[in-house]
C-alpha cells in the first residue's frame, strides 16, 4: 500500500514539474518551414537577426531557389497571403518520419482550412508534397544537424527566460488549464511569434518564438520577452471566451474597428474580431505584468506602448480591470467576468469619440516657464523654472538652439526635478557667463520628456530669453 501511494505521489509530482514549467525545442519541421518560405522571399521570414545562421541558409540552399516549392510558395502567398501564423499552423500538421515529410497519422480527421481559411486543402497537400521533395533533395536533415548546437544554445537561453513565468497565475484567474504546453523556438521568425494550437488525438497547445541575438550572434532572449511569452500563451483563453462571446461583442467591434483599421492593418489585424482578440489577449497580458513584475516592463510602458499602437482604450481598460480584482469573491475566473467584459466593449464603442479625444490630448505639456519666454532680464537669474501639465517620467534631454546662444550651467550642477511628483524642472544657471545683450535658449527633446503614463510632449518644446544690464 505504502509503495502504491509513493507511485501515485511520483507520477502527481512529474506531471506537475511538466506543466509548471514552460520548456523550449527546435523543430526540424518549424525549421524546415519558416527557411522555405524565406528562400521564397516572404517578407515576414526574410531577417537577419541572426546573421551566420541566415548566412548558413542562403549559402547552402542557394542552388535549390529554383525548387517548384519555392514558385508554389510565392503562388499561394500571392493568392491567399499565405504568411505569418499561417506557416506555423501548416507546420502543426506536419511531422518528418523515417526521412520523410509527411501529415501526421492522427490529424486525418483534421481540415486545416478549418484551423486557418487561408489553406485550401488540396494547395496543402501539394505544398507537403513539394516540402518533403524538397527535403530529400536538398539533404535538409545534413543541415540541421549541422546546426544541432545553436539550436541547443536557443533552447537553453530560452529556457533561462522560462524559468520565470508563473503558471500558477493563470490557474488562478481560468476554468481550464493547458495540459503539457509546448514552446516551439524558431530561428528565422526573427521577431514574430504565434500562438499554437497542434492537432491530433492528444491536442497540444502553446507557442513559436522568434529569436533575437547578442553582440555576437547567437540566439538571445531579454527577460522582457515574458510579456510576449504570455501573450501567446493567454491566446489558448482567450481566443474561445471571445468566440463565446463575439454575438454580443460583434456590433461594437464594427463601430470601433474603422476607427483604428489603419493601424491594426500595420499589425496585420485585418478584422474586428482580430482586433478584439488582439486587445484582450493585450490586456490580460499586462495584468499578468502587474501581479508579476517582470525585467524592466512597467505597466504604464505598456499601456502607452499600446494605446500607440491603436488599442486606445487600454488604460480604461486596465482600469476596469480592478473591478474584477476587487470582486474575486463574485468572479471567480475571468470566465465570469465576461458579460462585464461585453460591457466594457459596448460602453468603449458607444463613447468612442470621448476616447479618442482623450487620445489625441495624452500629451503632456509646458505651462508655465520662468522667466516667462522672450522676456528680457537683468543677468542675475540663477534657475529657469519650467512647469509641466501633468506629473512626468523623470527623464530629460535638452538640446542647443545653436552654437550662439548655449545657456551657461555651472560645471558642477545639473538640471532637476523640484517636486516629487515631478512636475517641475529647475534648470540651474551661472548668470555670471551672461553676457549682455545676447539671447539664450535650448529646446526640451521630445523623446526624453514623457509624462509618467511615458506620454511624450507633442513636439520639441524651444524656449529663449534675452539677457540686458
Amino acid at each position: 500500500m505504502k509503495r502504491l501511494i509513493l507511485v501515485i505521489i511520483l507520477i502527481w509530482s512529474t506531471t506537475y514539474v511538466a506543466t509548471a514549467q514552460l520548456k523550449s525545442e527546435v523543430s526540424e519541421c518549424f525549421e524546415l518551414t519558416s527557411i522555405v518560405f524565406r528562400l521564397a522571399d516572404v517578407q515576414e521570414y526574410v531577417n537577419n537577426q541572426l546573421p551566420a545562421y541566415t548566412k548558413d541558409i542562403d549559402n547552402y540552399f542557394a542552388k535549390y531557389k529554383d525548387h517548384k516549392l519555392i514558385s508554389f510558395i510565392k503562388e499561394i502567398r500571392n493568392k491567399h497571403a499565405i504568411g505569418y501564423d499561417a506557416v506555423s499552423t501548416a507546420t502543426t500538421f506536419l511531422e518528418i518520419k523515417n526521412g520523410k515529410v509527411q501529415i501526421k497519422s492522427d490529424v486525418g480527421k483534421f481540415q486545416i482550412s478549418q484551423k486557418d481559411n487561408r489553406w485550401a486543402e488540396q494547395d496543402f497537400k501539394t505544398f507537403v508534397g513539394l516540402l518533403n521533395d524538397f527535403y530529400r533533395k536538398t539533404k535538409f536533415r545534413k543541415f540541421y544537424t549541422d546546426h544541432l548546437d545553436l539550436y541547443r544554445i536557443a533552447e537553453k537561453r530560452l529556457d533561462e527566460v522560462l524559468k520565470d513565468f508563473n503558471i500558477d497565475w493563470f490557474r488562478s484567474l481560468f476554468r481550464e488549464e493547458v495540459q503539457n504546453p509546448i514552446v516551439m523556438v524558431s530561428l528565422c521568425n526573427g521577431p514574430n511569434n504565434y500562438a499554437l494550437s497542434i492537432p491530433g488525438e492528444k491536442e497540444r497547445n502553446g507557442m513559436v518564438i522568434g529569436s533575437g541575438s547578442d553582440d555576437k550572434g547567437l540566439p538571445y532572449y531579454h527577460k522582457n520577452m515574458i510579456f510576449i511569452i504570455t501573450h501567446e500563451f493567454l491566446h489558448y483563453y482567450t481566443n474561445p471566451l471571445i468566440s463565446n462571446f463575439w454575438s454580443h461583442i460583434e456590433p461594437d467591434a464594427q463601430i470601433i474597428f474603422p476607427h483604428v483599421k489603419e493601424k491594426m492593418d500595420k499589425l496585420a489585424y485585418g478584422s474586428a474580431k482580430t482586433t478584439m482578440l488582439e486587445w484582450f489577449v493585450n490586456l490580460l497580458s499586462i495584468m499578468y505584468v502587474r501581479d508579476n513584475p517582470t525585467g524592466s516592463l512597467s505597466i504604464d510602458y505598456l499601456i502607452s506602448g499600446h494605446q500607440n499602437r491603436g488599442f486606445i482604450w487600454m488604460e480604461r481598460s486596465v482600469a476596469f480591470m480592478n473591478y474584477f480584482l476587487n470582486n474575486r469573491g463574485v468572479f471567480k475566473t475571468i470566465d465570469d467576468y465576461m458579460p462585464q467584459i461585453v460591457g466594457l466593449i459596448n460602453y468603449t464603442a458607444a463613447n468612442f469619440e470621448q476616447i479618442l479625444h482623450e487620445f489625441n490630448n495624452r500629451h503632456p505639456y509646458v505651462v508655465e516657464v520662468f522667466p516667462a519666454p522672450g522676456s528680457t532680464i537683468k543677468p542675475d537669474i540663477d534657475t529657469i523654472t519650467i512647469r509641466f501639465s501633468e506629473p512626468m517620467h523623470g527623464a530629460q534631454g535638452m538640446l542647443p538652439l545653436n552654437d550662439q546662444n548655449i545657456l551657461p550651467i555651472p560645471r558642477a550642477a545639473i538640471p532637476k526635478w523640484g517636486d516629487e511628483d515631478k512636475f517641475t524642472l529647475l534648470i540651474p544657471v551661472d548668470k555670471s557667463k551672461f553676457e549682455n545683450g545676447k539671447t539664450y535658449g535650448f529646446k526640451l527633446n521630445k523623446k526624453f520628456f514623457q509624462s509618467a503614463k511615458t506620454y511624450p510632449i507633442k513636439e520639441d518644446y524651444t524656449f529663449t530669453f534675452n539677457v540686458l544690464e
